[in-house]
């Protein structure tokens, strides 16, 4: 049976993060309610009605966001049925967003019928796609196996995931290289990490970053520069929190059909020669390196920039 509800994800909280600037030396985190409604009284009439306009023209991007909207009821009347269409249309069309998101709603059965296998294959095709999300959403999967082979192949998935900022790939390569669990124990690539994680406020990177140090008290590194900086990360950093309104999230939503329609690739003088299976890092969208959570696939989450974040 189909779930009537939209858990966790927000038009609000996909759009927070990148309206937000990080100041020099500081985290910025924004301040999100799940429950803001962004498009209230026809407010992002226009922008959503671009959008799906669009997405009709071959923009995976805007596909994606539509389908979300759709799916949340923020800026629109809510209608799984349309929902449905658009997210099918922009996974269709090799969005990793999209993708990703179809496969969640696949694995909790919100808008289509609860299937594993589907959730999976769209998983995996938004892997290939070297989406952040996916690829460590697929390593926490073969970290879950019985077999160390597969276990192993979570690490370079890991690796990758971290490359792109995404703070929950950063936090689980680090455990493995403090512990030295699947790959060789190297205190000082996971202090690095940890000392990042710390400078964003992240979970117990702080008191994890201390462990690491005090494991490398007395060794050669401690008493270099490298390891001095190590050592001063662990002091409180001043973290800036932000509380964006639903007109800021607008402005998002602004910037995200400016980009498409600045690309040319959906324009109907060339609708001959468009491209059907653009995807976020091709329009530069700030879907590009979103990050839901596990579990999450809504509008706020994705629009937000958010990388991870606790």
């Amino acid at each position: 049976m189909l779930r009537t509800s939209f858990p966790g994800l927000t038009l609000a909280i996909l759009l927070a993060v990148s309206a937000i600037s990080l100041s020099a030396g500081s985290a910025a985190h924004a301040q999100v309610s799940e429950n803001l409604t962004i498009c209230e009284s026809g407010d992002c009439q226009r922008q959503l009605a671009e959008l799906e306009r669009l997405a009709r023209k071959g923009s995976g991007d805007a596909a994606a966001v539509v389908a979300l909207a759709y799916a949340s009821g923020d800026g629109v009347e809510q209608d799984t049925e349309k929902a449905q269409q658009f997210m099918e249309q922009g996974a269709n069309r090799r969005n990793p967003l999209a993708m990703y998101v179809i496969s969640d709603w696949y694995q909790r059965g919100f808008v289509v019928e609860q299937n594993a296998e589907q959730s999976q294959r769209w998983l995996d095709r938004a892997v290939k796609t070297g989406y952040a999300p996916a690829l460590y959403l697929k390593a926490t999967q073969l970290l879950a196996s019985n077999t160390v082979t597969e276990q192993q192949q979570a690490v370079p998935l890991l690796e990758q995931a971290a490359e792109t900022g995404l703070l929950t790939a950063m936090y689980a390569l680090a455990r493995l290289q403090q512990t030295g669990t699947l790959v060789e124990q190297d205190l000082i690539a996971a202090g690095t990490l940890f000392a990042r994680l710390a400078r964003s406020g992240y979970g117990d990177a702080r008191q994890q970053l201390q462990q690491v140090n005090q494991q490398l008290a007395g060794t050669e590194f401690a008493a270099s520069d490298d390891g001095q900086l190590l050592r001063q990360a662990e002091q409180a950093m001043e973290r800036i929190t932000v509380t964006a309104d639903a007109s800021l999230y607008r402005t998002q939503l602004d910037r995200l059909v400016n980009q498409l329609d600045a690309s040319g690739s959906f324009d109907n003088r060339s609708i001959g020669s468009r491209i059907r299976g653009v995807g976020c890092a091709d329009t530069g969208s700030p879907c590009a390196v979103l990050s839901p959570g596990r579990g999450q696939s809504s509008l706020g989450d994705v629009l937000s920039g958010n990388r991870g974040g606790n």
